[in-house]
């Protein structure tokens, strides 16, 4: 039966290249975000629970709006040359936080950021605008993508920035508690991760990343810009890690 697929809670890679194809890259998201316990906690659902309660707590959000994605979710890598590649005991937990404030406050850091590398020399007459450097120019760029779709990422300023070095302390905080709550030994204690400003936006967020993996299995190029979660081993997700 078709649909039974859907609900195999941690696909192979050869249910994977059937899932994409016979799926929308929506119910696919749906169901990764909301069917079913993450791979890294699958035999101890309970401290999955505790997991979302430490996290939420760090960030003053719900333990509800607390996800987990990448290969910590799914068990392996959803990079379709690596598809193959299972969950490693070296992995993050690269986890998505749901809350609109919680985006409003970190673009507006973000900002702030902006300003400074973009204001005017008001001495002058006219105001002069500074040049920025293209490696500034490229960070602004990925801030603004994706602010518009709805995800706030640390990867989306330089490793100096105020806010992305507040947030990444706020995991590595989280990071040492996770281990207080004594999981297994197989369970990563490194926490990372981004913010979307609703559900809807964290579905459009994975089901982009979804539909990238369908292609990838096809053969077909893909545009965008490279995610972290899926793509370990780029500068993006060098960038990403602090």
């Amino acid at each position: 039966m078709t649909g039974s697929l859907l609900a195999e809670p941690y696909p192979t890679a050869d249910q994977w290249k059937l899932l994409v194809e016979q799926f929308s890259s929506e119910a696919i998201a749906h169901k990764l975000l909301l069917a079913q316990v993450p791979y890294v906690f699958k035999d101890e659902p309970l401290k999955f629970a505790l997991f979302r309660k430490t996290i939420a707590d760090a960030f003053e959000v719900e333990p509800s709006n607390v996800f987990i994605v990448g290969s910590a979710m799914s068990g392996r890598s959803l990079k379709g040359a690596d598809i193959e590649k299972q969950y490693s005991t070296e992995s993050d937990i690269d986890t998505l936080i749901i809350s609109e404030s919680l985006f409003t406050s970190y673009v507006m850091k973000s900002l702030s950021w902006v300003k400074q590398i973009t204001k005017p020399d008001f001495t002058k007459t006219p105001p002069k605008s500074k040049d920025i450097p293209a490696a500034s120019a490229r960070y602004v760029g990925m801030l603004a993508d994706n602010a518009e779709k709805g995800i706030w990422r640390p990867d989306s300023l330089p490793n100096d920035v105020p806010a992305r070095i507040e947030f990444f302390q706020r995991f590595s905080e989280v990071s040492l508690k996770t281990l207080g709550l004594q999981l297994s030994e197989d369970t990563v204690a490194k926490v990372n991760g981004r913010v979307a400003r609703s559900y809807e936006d964290a579905v459009r967020n994975l089901s982009a990343s979804i539909h990238r993996l369908r292609n990838e299995f096809r053969g077909e190029k893909s545009e965008g810009v490279l995610d972290p979660v899926l793509d370990p081993n780029t500068d993006v997700a060098t960038a990403i890690s602090g």
